[in-house]
């Protein structure tokens, strides 16, 4: 009978993961099996994208998908494949049943879907189901010849989160009470970013993620320079003229509520 193991997974190296990128490879090794480790990258333009139906709230609004593409490449980063049967990409949707996309049993090997219909194939939902938020994970899983099959963790799954499109990235200005600073914003993956500076503190360098859904921005909790220790809430959204404007902006045991407004330049 086989053993399906969810194990933890070591992490070969201190990473900043960020899953859409394709020039950051995410490295883990199988805890029990000397040799193997891989790296998996999905190219920018990996996403699912549509527009919302109008005058209906996000939740409920069907989605019409304007965009629907998927390039993913997993790659043998030291080791062999001596002890491994097979290497499959398998999909989940909303935290669902795994479906296998594809499988292979040498690597490198790269899988580029581009229509929705193969992206949610199998899975028990249609494209009238599909909600902004909806989550189509991506993630490898490695049957080895003993029969024995290991899933990597979550560092090493891919998420196509059903978004509008969004392009924020560039400069900003933030007008302070000592005068004017420039934030520049980078796209980490279809409507997720990075600030340089987190709001409250110019020149700090103090890094801060958000994200942008259909122009409802939000921080993730402890997606900043000082994650953990002071956890962060804000949510904003963007104006008609290109501004990100924060009504409330909150550091625990900082600062609470403060207001700030980012001007595109």
């Amino acid at each position: 009978m086989k053993h399906i193991k969810n194990i933890f997974i070591a992490i070969a190296s201190i990473i900043a993961f960020t899953a859409c990128e394709s020039n950051i490879d995410t490295v883990a090794e199988i805890a029990d099996e000397p040799g193997m480790i891989i790296s998996v990258s999905a190219s920018s333009d990996s996403s699912i994208l549509g527009s919302p139906e109008v005058g209906v709230d996000l939740d409920d609004a069907t989605v019409t998908i304007t965009n629907a593409y998927l390039d993913y490449t997993i790659a043998l980063a030291s080791g062999t494949l001596d002890n491994i049967s097979k290497i499959e990409i398998v999909k989940s949707f909303n935290g669902g049943e795994d479906i296998v996309l594809s499988e292979t049993t040498t690597l490198p090997y790269n899988l580029v879907i581009d229509n929705l219909d193969d992206l949610i194939s199998g899975i028990d939902v249609t494209v009238d189901d599909l909600r902004i938020g909806d989550v189509l994970a991506i993630k490898a899983r490695v049957t080895q010849n003993d029969g024995d099959v290991y899933y990597y963790n979550s560092a090493l799954e891919y998420q196509l989160v059903i978004n509008c499109s969004s392009d924020l990235a560039g400069t900003y200005t933030v007008y302070y009470s000592s005068g004017s600073y420039t934030y520049t914003i980078t796209e980490l993956s279809p409507g997720k970013y990075q600030s340089d500076q987190m709001l409250g503190w110019p020149t700090s360098g103090y890094w801060v993620n958000f994200t942008d859904t259909c122009g409802i921005l939000s921080m993730s909790i402890n997606e900043w320079a000082f994650a953990g220790g002071y956890p962060i809430t804000a949510e904003g959204y963007v104006d008609a003229d290109g501004s990100l404007v924060w009504p409330s902006v909150s550091v625990e045991g900082i600062f609470d509520g403060y207001s700030y407004t980012m001007f595109k330049n």
